[in-house]
């Protein structure tokens, strides 16, 4: 309005009069008609008249309203308003929001709020930007550099004659400088809660763990793996390993099977001094004795003892995921009251056609056993198991009774690498002299988590040495000895858990040197290729340099 030429007001201001003629002609035209529609007592003739009347007037408030705007200089928005006011019975006293006065057609008020909120937003991205970074040096700082090409022969690892291994007379090539292995990931570290305790049989039970801050547990792990709890027990510390025997599936808990021993100090405070409600320290998950479906189209199961927890994992995992290939659990215990979990796989078998299960008993004291009894023997494995020469076998239990069970195996033709063992039992190794190592336990149901047996009075005669790369300290290294117990004797830390070659714990990239591994089942062949080694069973006559 303030900026209107003379002919457009000249022009507004004809337009309005021309419509208030208009206006006052029609109301006085509809109240004529509407006189003689009510005298006639005619309702169209009365809507009619009234809707001429209501044009009218809407013409006359148009030219009025324009005139007035002409007038005042008022913005039509303004006027707008001030109607729509009136026509909602607004006071006038009320304050008017003003819209347009800003850049963009939008009002100062509005522009003012997304200044705010665009400057909110920005430094929200700023912190989170440093968020970031500071996250980035943290790891960069907590993760150890992948190991370089190191200087002289290039490392190879020497197995058994019947080892597996891609290469050619077991050596492997080095280590790429970009290629980290996967084992020298850290397992997780931590606190569970004890949420329920279930007894088994009358020396099994289980302990059910959860995340004490709620929610899934804190990690994932694949069936057949364990984890290792610590505990100070009588002044001294204590560390072992329990195969994990509930389904990865079940993310909310995870669940342990723990028999009592007499001798276990780890058994003995889980049975009689842990209670719901208390945590327990733990690490993991590793071991390499998994089978999760994708290695083979069907699967054979021989547990003795409480040898079950690991065969219990893979059974509730494939159950849960609908394996559709046949399953086939063998186990055997001393008596029918030692059948650990006996109605749970009664209860799967019947849900499951694919599951066959087949149990034998030391000795018939319980009466209410008919199944068979005896151990398990060549014969009972040919009956139970159809084609058993072509499918793949896990086994965990006692020593001797895997030691049996292996060479029943192979004689009824079952190529050797299609048998798959758990340690079971005691650490085994010596201990070098020095700090006194922590409690073990005699056997029990996972890899042990601390070595046993006789102590020596003096270390071997050393012909070589061994370097830890990442420690920066060097140790006498002789024929009989392992990578990890010279690792012990001068304080170099290298994680460990059966000390028999089979959970993989302490696996290690060797960058220099030659390694023979009498065992190295819990070696994937992929890791072996990059150089990686197993502290617990790698020997050497020559120098070695390692990543430690």
């Amino acid at each position: 309005m303030p900026v209107l030429t003379p002919e457009a007001r000249r022009f507004i201001e004809a337009e309005a009069e021309r419509r208030i003629g208009w206006g006052s002609q029609a109301i006085t035209a509809g109240q004529a008609r509407l006189h003689h529609a009510l005298a006639a007592n005619d309702s169209v003739a009365v809507q009619q008249a009234t809707t001429g009347v209501r044009e009218g007037l809407l013409q006359l408030e148009s030219g009025t309203s324009a005139l007035r705007a002409i007038e005042s200089g008022t913005p039509p928005r303004q006027l707008a308003l001030a109607w729509f006011r009136n026509q909602l019975a607004v006071p006038a006293a009320e304050p008017q929001m003003v819209m347009g006065d800003g850049p963009w057609g939008l009002s100062w008020y509005h522009l003012t709020t997304m200044a705010f909120l665009v400057a909110a937003l920005v430094g929200a991205l700023l912190i989170q930007y440093a968020r970031m970074r500071r996250i980035g040096r943290l790891v960069e700082r907590l993760t150890p550099a992948a190991p370089g090409a190191a200087p002289g022969p290039a490392p190879t690892v020497e197995g058994k004659p019947d080892a597996e291994a891609p290469a050619k007379a077991g050596v492997t090539p080095p280590a790429k400088a970009d290629a980290a292995p996967s084992g020298a990931k850290k397992p997780w570290s931590g606190k569970l809660r004890v949420a329920a305790i279930f007894r088994e049989t009358p020396n099994v039970k289980t302990f059910r763990l959860m995340n004490p801050e709620g929610g899934d547990i804190p990690f994932t792990y694949e069936p057949g793996q364990f984890v290792t709890f610590s505990a100070e027990i009588d002044g001294k510390p204590v560390r072992r390993s329990y195969t994990i025997a509930s389904s990865p599936c079940q993310r909310s808990s995870v669940e342990i099977s723990v028999k009592r021993e007499e001798q276990g100090a780890e058994s003995r405070y889980l049975h009689d001094q842990v209670a719901v409600g208390d945590f327990l320290q733990v690490s993991g998950p590793t071991g390499a004795f998994t089978f999760t479906g994708k290695e083979a189209g069907s699967i054979v199961l021989i547990a003795g003892g409480i040898g079950i927890t690991p065969m219990m994992c893979v059974t509730r995992c494939l159950t849960d995921r609908s394996f559709p290939g046949d399953i086939f659990f063998l186990y055997g215990a001393r008596t029918a009251e030692d059948f650990v979990f006996r109605e749970e796989l009664d209860y799967l078998e019947k849900r499951h056609a694919n599951l066959h299960v087949t149990a034998t008993m030391g000795s018939a004291s319980d009466s209410t056993w008919l199944g068979a009894q005896g151990p398990v023997s060549k014969a009972f494995i040919e009956h139970a198991v159809p084609d058993i020469a072509r499918r793949r076998v896990h086994i965990c239990g006692p020593p001797p009774m895997m030691e049996a069970v292996k060479a029943s195996l192979l004689e009824l033709g079952v190529a050797k690498d299609k048998i798959k063992t758990e340690a079971f039992g005691p650490a085994q190794g010596r201990v070098p002299p020095g700090p006194a190592p922590a409690a073990t336990e005699p056997p029990a149901p996972a890899p042990a988590g601390t070595p046993s047996g006789p102590e020596d009075t003096a270390l071997p005669t050393a012909t070589a040495q061994v370097e830890f790369a990442t420690s920066g300290k060097t140790a006498p290294l002789a024929p009989d000895q392992t990578v990890l117990e010279a690792a012990e004797a001068i304080g170099v830390e290298i994680d460990y858990s059966c000390r028999v070659g089979t959970c993989g714990t302490c696996v290690v990239p060797l960058k220099s040197g030659t390694v023979t591994m009498e065992v190295e089942e819990g070696l994937p062949p992929e890791e072996k290729a990059k150089g990686i080694i197993l502290a617990c069973q790698a020997k050497s006559v020559g120098n070695l340099v390692v990543e430690a």
